[in-house]
C-alpha cells in the first residue's frame, strides 16, 4: 500500500506539473487576430475543464485510498485487540491451573528407551536432527510444559547431550516437573548413548519472582549411570 501510494503521488505530481506547464504555455499565447484569439480562449476553456475533471478524479482516488488506509488500520487495531485478549485468556488459564498443566510422569509411559537414540547418534542430517528434537518436544511437553529441546552429537565418542529448556512455569508446575526428572533419569539409565542431560528451568517462585534453575545429570562412561551433578548456586 505504501509503495502504491508513493507511485501514485509521483504520477499525479508529474501529471499536474505537465498541466501547469501547458497552462503556462497557453497563457503566453496571444494574437491580434480576433478569430485566433477566440480559438485560443476556447482551447483555454477546454484545458480548464479537463484540469478540473482530473483534479476531481484525483481527489476521489485520494479519498478512496484514505478510506482504505483507515479501514486497514481499524482492522489491525481490532486484530491486535483480539490477540491481546486471547493472550490474556491464556495467561489467566495458566495462572489458574495451579500445576494442572504439568502431568506427573509414570515410568515407561513414553517408553523412553524405545526412542531411536542410536539413529540420532548416527544422524548427519541437520533436518533429521531437528525432527528428532521436535519429536522429543512434543512427547515431553505434558511433563515439562512449554520448552525447547536441543540435542548435541559427539561424533568422536558417538554420544549425545540432551538439553531441555522449560519456560513460563508456575512454582507448582516446576515442582511437578522437577519430580518428573527423577523418573525420566531412572528410565533413561539404559540409554548409554546419552552421557549428559540437563534441564534449565525458568519459573515463578513462591513469591512470584522470576527464577532460574539448572539440573544436570552426567555419566563418566557408557558403562556408568547418569548421576546428578552438584551445581554451585
Amino acid at each position: 500500500m505504501t509503495i502504491f501510494m508513493f507511485v501514485l503521488v509521483v504520477a499525479l505530481f508529474l501529471f499536474f506539473s505537465y498541466q501547469l506547464y501547458v497552462r503556462f504555455q497557453l497563457e503566453s499565447l496571444d494574437s491580434d487576430s480576433p478569430k485566433m484569439k477566440r480559438k485560443i480562449n476556447f482551447y483555454k476553456y477546454q484545458e480548464n475543464n479537463r484540469s478540473l475533471l482530473f483534479l476531481m478524479i484525483a481527489a476521489i482516488i485520494f479519498c478512496l485510498i484514505l478510506l482504505g488506509v483507515l479501514y486497514n488500520q481499524d482492522t489491525l487495531r481490532k486484530d491486535n485487540k483480539d490477540l491481546e485478549l486471547k493472550i490474556e485468556e491464556i495467561k489467566d488459564a495458566r495462572g489458574g491451573a495451579s500445576g494442572a498443566e504439568i502431568e506427573s510422569y509414570k515410568e515407561n509411559a513414553l517408553k523412553l528407551t524405545e526412542f531411536p537414540w542410536k539413529k540420532v547418534v548416527e544422524s548427519r542430517d541437520s533436518q533429521a536432527l531437528d525432527n528428532y528434537e521436535l519429536q522429543l518436544l512434543r512427547d515431553w511437553q505434558p511433563f515439562f510444559g512449554e520448552a525447547n529441546v536441543a540435542i548435541m552429537i559427539s561424533q568422536k565418542t558417538e554420544t549425545l547431550t540432551v538439553s531441555v529448556f522449560p519456560t513460563a512455569l508456575t512454582f507448582s508446575d516446576f515442582q511437578t516437573a522437577e519430580k518428573n526428572i527423577e523418573t525420566f533419569i531412572k528410565e533413561l539409565q539404559p540409554v548409554k548413548e546419552i552421557t549428559m542431560i540437563d534441564f534449565n528451568f525458568t519459573y515463578r517462585d513462591k513469591t512470584n519472582k522470576l527464577s532460574k534453575q539448572s539440573i544436570v545429570y552426567t555419566r563418566e562412561s557408557k558403562d556408568s549411570n547418569l548421576e546428578k551433578v552438584a551445581l554451585d548456586k
